[in-house]
């Protein structure tokens, strides 16, 4: 079974040590090494440099076991969060205007004026001192998004499969909880009475439960026990729920009244509640790809879907990557929640994560004639743990009939 140990021996490893050095080196030179001060402060901007772009080398080194979600203090790792995140930030402001101050200084040479050495190093430490003080401003408020208590968001989503007299089905979505040493059980309890205070009809994880092994974790997330819907509980597993030893976590979460229903599918039925009939939904769930490292297939979707004369309300599908969207669609699937992607986190990541998973990044997708709903996440994978207008959200999702003309 992979590790973290494993990962941090693993071309990861390699690829997050070349950038980081890269970032630090390119902050010293273009930053430090110009600044009008004496040597010693100049090394000890680099080693600060340093130190925050190696932050997973640091703290690694500390805690000993954990590369990327080391057991640390919350305050220890946010503070190191934030300071890796504004090492990278200042550094892509540095490359950024140094694509805009390379040809304004050869415009100024081709022009017959020799810019003196003393006054543009001096015009030019001070635009990087605006950028640093920004970087650090940016990242600080955005690592304050990213580990903040998630929102309800509320969503309207049509389904033709639902009856014309049927009353909606409100079905709420938790996905990406990422429990970890800085997450207590005080928030997830918050996330749970968050959740039950909009009375849903059926709760669905989608996934990520936790970075660490039940015996470090689990106790963080046992408020999920006291989760209310009348239609039940019900999750598949994310790709971080197999190096930690899923078996041991899906024991763990199905003993809190979480059953997981990876490559299975169930019918729901609510009773009748005054004029309104049984509310219907039938579950599918697919368990990540990433279990098939550990002997866990997924399988085919074919085989998962009950015969239409079996099957009662709207089909929705369950798993955690949205780019298993573009192959459910082929299917008599009517809607497909999933997680992951954490909606892009931020500018820039957004477009590279939209990448990796076919353009479904966060919201509400038409796929042939299935939807798709991608959660921004509930929580935050803490090693970079910055939201900048990304916030994290309890998903509302309420499953409607279509309009009547």
């Amino acid at each position: 079974m992979p590790t973290q140990l494993d990962y941090a021996h693993s071309a990861m490893f390699l690829h997050v040590t070349i950038i980081a050095a890269f970032v630090a080196l390119y902050v010293i030179v273009r930053a430090i090494f110009p600044l009008k001060t004496k040597l010693l402060i100049k090394l000890l901007l680099a080693a600060i440099a340093t130190i925050a772009a190696f932050k997973f080398h640091v703290f690694y080194l500390i805690e000993g076991e954990n590369f990327f979600t080391p057991q640390l203090s919350a305050g220890l790792v946010w503070s190191g969060c934030w300071l890796f995140c504004a090492v990278f930030g200042f550094a892509l402001s540095l490359i950024a205007a140094d694509f805009l101050r390379l040809p304004l200084y050869i415009a100024l040479r081709l022009s017959g004026y020799k810019p003196h050495r003393s006054p543009w190093r001096k015009y030019n430490n001070r635009i990087n001192l605006v950028l640093l003080l920004s970087a650090l401003g940016i990242t600080g408020w955005g690592t304050w998004c990213g580990i903040r208590l998630p929102e309800t968001e509320t969503h309207l989503v049509v389904l033709d499969s639902i009856p014309d007299n049927a009353c909606p089905i409100r079905l709420v979505q938790l996905t990406d909880l990422h429990a970890d040493s800085t997450k207590d059980a005080a928030f997830y309890r918050s996330i749970v009475q968050r959740t039950n205070a909009v009375n849903p009809d059926v709760v669905v994880i989608t996934g990520d439960f936790a970075d660490g092994t039940v015996q470090t974790c689990g106790a963080a997330l046992a408020p999920l026990a006291e989760l209310n819907a009348p239609m039940g509980v019900y999750a598949v597993t994310g790709n971080h729920d197999y190096f930690w030893g899923s078996h041991t976590w899906r024991q763990h979460l199905e003993s809190l009244g979480v059953r997981i229903i990876n490559n299975q599918s169930v019918q729901l039925k609510s009773d009748a509640e005054g004029e309104c009939p049984p509310k219907e939904l039938c579950l599918i769930g697919l368990p990540d790809p990433m279990g098939r490292r550990t002997g866990e297939e997924t399988a085919d979707l074919s085989t998962l879907i009950p015969p239409a004369e079996q099957r009662r309300g709207p089909v929705v599908l369950l798993a955690h990557q949205p780019r298993v969207a573009n192959v459910a669609a082929k299917y008599d699937i009517d809607l497909q929640l999933s997680g992951h992607t954490h909606g892009g986190q931020f500018p820039g990541l957004q477009q590279l994560v939209a990448q990796m998973n076919n353009g479904y990044v966060r919201g509400l997708y038409r796929v042939g004639n299935m939807q798709l709903y991608v959660s921004p996440g509930t929580s935050l994978w803490t090693p970079v743990c910055l939201r900048l207008g990304v916030p994290a959200e309890i998903s509302v999702l309420n499953l409607y009939p279509p309009v009547k003309k």
